[in-house]
This record gives structure tokens, sequence and C-alpha cells, in this order.
């Protein structure tokens, strides 16, 4: 059993990161907006997961990202932050009688705090990943409507992936 989850965890990284490099790297909805899909990966981590380990396999799977994207350790950074904020933030939010291996979802979570829960890691990876592409204070409005436009776009895709694993389930 533990092996398919395992599997199952290497497979969504692949995926996900095969999808931002591959189609959402060169997607541009407007001057501002490129969706960032890799964070899910982190929104869908299991309570259990210590959260070192999930900052290393977050920050491994940011480099890729960054290798491919030519971003220079933003992704990694911005993956580790969400990594370092998952726990405690999902902690929080999951009912007091959840068991350990509970997973992120609209199941175990709700229709209210689900999207709430995502939007705060997605918030958290688009800041710290557009706070540091800032060059110079001067491309500071630049950069918080490039946060702003590929957060929005980003935060609708994970609802409707989220929304999609639950019909599918």
């Amino acid at each position: 059993m533990q092996i398919e989850i395992l599997i199952n965890r290497v497979l969504q990284a692949v995926i996900l990161l095969a999808l931002q490099v591959l189609l959402f790297n060169h997607v541009h909805l407007g001057l501002y907006a490129v969706p960032l899909v890799t964070v899910l990966f982190v929104v869908w981590c299991p309570l259990n997961t210590p959260s070192v380990r999930l900052m290393i396999v977050s920050f491994l799977l940011g480099l890729v990202q960054d290798i491919f994207s030519g971003t220079l350790g933003v992704s990694a950074a911005a993956m580790t932050a969400v990594a370092f904020v998952q726990h405690p933030l999902f902690s929080a939010q999951a009912p007091r009688e959840c068991v350990e291996t509970l997973t992120p979802s609209i199941e175990s979570l709700g229709w209210i705090k689900y999207p709430i829960y995502q939007f705060v890691l997605f918030a958290v990876h688009h800041a710290v990943f557009y706070s540091l592409l800032i060059y110079r204070i001067e491309n500071i409005k630049e950069a918080m409507l490039s946060c702003l436009a590929s957060l929005a776009v980003s935060y609708i895709l994970g609802l409707l992936t989220a929304y999609g694993r639950k019909a599918g389930a």
C-alpha cells in the first residue's frame, strides 16, 4: 500500500512538472498572467507527510522547474515556502477528529475551507515567486500585476482540478 502512495505522488509531481514546463510556461494570458500549477503538489500532500521531507521534495521539484524555466532558484524558494506553511495551515483547517493520513480535498475540508486553504498556499507561492523575480524597485508595479493575474488564473485552474478530482472519485 505504501509503494502505491509513493508511485501516485511521484506521478503527480511528474505530471504537474510536465504541464508547467511544457504547457503553462508558454501560456501568457494578457500581458501578465502565467499559470503556475506545480504548487498543487504541496496543496495535495497528506497531513502525515513530515514537514522536513515535504520541504526537501518541494525544493527539488522547484529546482527542476527552475532548470527548465530559467528562473534560477525562484521556483525552488517559492515551493519551499509553501511547504513550510502547508502543515500548520492544513492542521488548522482540518477537522479535529481527523486521522493522520487525511489528504486535503473538498471531501476532507469541505466546500468553504478547501478553497481558502488552497488560496492561501497559492498566494504564498506567488508572493514569494514574484517578489524574487523583481530585479529593480522600478519593476514592482509589473511584478504585482503579474503576481495578482497569475494568482487568479492559477487558483482557478487549481479549483477546477480539485472539483475534477472530486467528480472523478
